[in-house]
């Protein structure tokens, strides 16, 4: 294990980071207790970086990353390189000299770099670039032969030889091109070559032989088929009366609960044709009879009435040798068992696509010029993919190599998030709204599995839907408000968000935790809260009042409107005294708000005005303290841990918010430079001023009663009387 004096630690967020810069440090954080690593499991779905590296990491194929994933792709790296700058370059360029040939990788990495760079016309000596590796790779897989034991119809050279291809293709389904296509490989082969003989096998057993007119699989001969149609058509129906038959000879009540109920034809409408036609359907041929008969008499179903002619002459009439008028429960066994061996042929037949392809074709196929062209082709492609899958080889190196360092440093430390001009690997873009710009989001799967987690960051996190242009499907993201105040953020306000691609999607607020945002923010909540309290109070009184002076005004207005028809009263009348009341009531009014305003006005005169200041500033004061104090403690325990592991990470370390990462997570640009029309306002230095201002005060007025009392609380000098005479 690696020892203290190698490894270097920095402190972000008041926890401890291993520095990995060089491939020498990459190779100490494999030494690293896991304990002392940021996090040590992640979903891939988080993650933005190459998906054939996330692939290749996530050996498993579980959708998760673990630290041991990452330390057997360390130790994998390290082994098949003999010169490591290019890990600590993050260079995605490889060169041969720079891999190791002495452990197998190494020198099928060796071969296949040397390989394509013959193939592009360069030096075995030069480098070869990610790039150039995947150009390669894909013009392979877009090839005919490529993946081992897969070749594409048109692989072959012969008309022929493609069309039989294509067919067993067709019966197979095929296996999986990588170009995304169906070819077939030695398993399809083997399976259609046998789909082809069972099926000429299956044709011969039908046959009826030279000088014979019947067989066990054709008990009527040529119309045998035909008469099996029938057969099976009416087959079900028969089974189903004798059965019935059965249980009446046991109790023949039994008979009583065949058929339709009652109660289901008082439900039925009879007028309907195609409810008539679904009771026959359903109903027996007959009803059933103790002596397990059918008769084909009159009483049978009429639905099945022409079948069962059918079934008499093409069935019964062969095999019993009489066209009788009752059917047996024996005879029944009998034409069964003449078939059965006919039906059996029949549930053998093979897939349809075999028959669809002729029997004539079929016969073909069977020349073994056709299965050895193709097993040429997949011997051919074996070699194709041993190349490929050493392609593959390369790309793994380069992508390794590439980035396992800041894979490293987004797992076992976590420096890019407390860099201003890094991004970390699980952040998923830019939220631009409410005129800021939210630069911290992460993609969360489960918002309420993420918000129940969320919660214990003490951050006011906002999520939100993230919809792409085209056909990318929505995702949703979380993203911590860090500075400032909560504004106009509310849910289903909308913006727009920039991946780290750079794309502009649309997007919409769905939920939010409401926490402190900032100190300036708490100071004032309480007082905007008051506020509209007051003005809540004020317009209910305001509604109040003009309800009660509407009614006012119509009962007057009722009193002084003549009735219809008559004449107009004189103008000295009730509309005189009306008038007269409300301008009586409006001088009340008037008196009584002058009377207010008088004992207010008399009430501050009496009162010291430092007095009044006293007040307000213990008033503002008793409010601001407990609300900053404990909206001090609450931001200063806000931790992004919390945020990522909602989404799914497994994490250490407490990482607490830094008040540089509050202003990047978190801005309002300012306005250009230069422009005109514009007013700054500084907030941060008006509330420095007001508190500054406040406790001044208050301790003038503290020190002001102090003084005050230890003057009351002196003895005064007594004065001497004149002696008396």
């Amino acid at each position: 294990m690696a020892t203290a004096k190698e490894m270097t630690f920095r402190r972000y967020g008041r926890s401890y980071h291993l520095r990995i810069e060089t491939a020498a440090e990459l190779e100490l954080a494999v030494g690293l207790d896991e304990a002392h690593w940021v996090a040590t499991n992640a979903p891939v779905s988080t993650i933005n970086c190459d998906a054939t590296f996330l692939q290749l990491l996530d050996s498993d194929g579980n959708g998760r990353i673990t630290s041991h994933d990452l330390k057997v792709a360390i130790r994998w790296l390290l082994g098949a390189l003999r010169d490591r700058d290019g890990i600590t370059a993050r260079s995605d360029a490889l060169s041969p000299d720079e891999i190791d040939t002495t452990s197998g990788i190494g020198r099928r990495a060796d071969a296949a770099v040397r390989k394509m760079l013959r193939r592009s016309g360069l030096d075995e000596s030069a480098t070869i670039t990610l790039d150039e590796v995947r150009r390669i790779k894909e013009q392979i897989e877009s090839t005919p032969v490529s993946e081992a034991g897969v070749v594409l119809p048109e692989a072959a050279g012969e008309e022929e030889i493609r069309q039989f291809i294509a067919d067993a293709v067709a019966v197979t389904g095929g296996a999986e091109h990588p170009s995304g296509e169906c070819g077939i490989g030695r398993e399809q082969l083997e399976e259609f070559l046998a789909a082809v003989a069972g099926k000429l096998e299956w044709r011969r057993k039908g046959e009826i032989p030279p000088g014979e007119d019947k067989t066990d699989v054709m008990p009527l001969g040529a119309d045998t088929p035909a008469a099996y149609e029938v057969l099976a058509a009416v087959r079900g129906k028969i089974d189903q009366y004798f059965a019935q038959c059965e249980a009446a000879a046991l109790d023949p009540r039994f008979v009583q609960r065949m058929g339709w109920t009652d109660a289901e034809l008082e439900e039925l409408d009879f007028d309907d044709p195609t409810v008539i036609e679904e009771v026959l359907t359903k109903a027996p041929l007959a009803k059933a009879r103790a002596e397990r008969k059918l008769s084909f008499d009159d009483q049978v179903n009429p639905y099945y009435a022409g079948l069962l002619e059918r079934f008499r002459t093409e069935v019964m009439q062969p095999v019993v040798g009489e066209r009788g008028e009752v059917l047996s429960a024996a005879q029944w066994g009998q034409i069964k068992s003449a078939f059965a061996a006919h039906q059996d042929w029949c549930e053998s037949k093979g897939a349809p696509a075999v028959a669809d392809l002729g029997m004539e074709k079929l016969e073909a196929y069977l020349d073994e010029r056709f299965a050895a062209a193709v097993r040429e082709l997949i011997a051919a492609s074996d070699q194709a993919a041993f190349d490929l899958d050493n392609i593959r080889l390369v790309e793994k190196l380069l992508l390794y190599q590439a980035n396992l360092i800041d894979m490293a440093n987004n797992f076992v430390s976590f420096p890019h998030l407390y860099d201003p001009d890094r991004r970390a690997m699980f952040e998923m873009g830019t939220l631009v709204m409410d005129g800021r710009r939210f630069n911290l989001a992460v993609r969360c799967d489960d918002r309420a599995r993420h918000a129940e987690v969320a919660k214990r960051s003490n951050m006011f996190v906002i999520y939100v839907e993230v919809s792409p242009a085209g056909d990318g499907g929505a995702y949703e993201v979380a993203v911590p408000v860090t500075s400032g105040g909560r504004g106009n953020l509310c849910v289903s306000k909308r913006g727009v968000f920039h991946d780290l691609a750079g794309t502009e999607c649309d997007a919409r607020v769905v939920h939010i935790i409401e926490n402190p945002i900032s100190i300036r923010e708490a100071l004032v909540s309480p007082f905007k809260r008051l506020g509209r309290l007051i003005t809540g109070k004020i317009e209910s009184l305001t509604a109040r009042a003009e309800k009660k002076l509407d009614t006012s005004a119509s009962a007057a207005m009722s009193r002084v409107a003549p009735p219809a028809g008559a004449a107009a009263a004189p103008a000295k009348g009730p509309t005189g005294l009306a008038t007269g009341g409300m301008l009586m009531g409006a001088g009340v009014a008037v008196a009584v708000l002058g009377s207010a305003v008088a004992y207010i006005t008399k009430t501050f005169a009496e009162v010291e005005p430092w007095t009044v200041v006293y007040v307000v500033v213990g008033a503002v004061l008793l409010v601001a303290l407990p609300t900053s104090i404990v909206a001090f403690l609450k931001l200063r325990r806000r931790d992004l841990s919390a945020i990522l592991e909602g989404s799914g990470w497994a994490i250490n370390a407490r990482m607490r918010i830094t008040r540089s990462q509050r202003r990047f997570f978190t801005q309002r640009p300012d306005y250009p430079k230069g422009a005109k029309g514009v007013r700054g306002i500084a907030w941060t230095v008006g509330v420095i001023v007001l508190l500054t201002a406040v406790i001044a005060i208050g301790g003038a007025l503290i020190r002001r009663s102090w003084g005050g009392a230890e003057e009351a609380a002196s003895p005064s000098t007594p004065t001497q009387s004149a002696p008396a005479e």
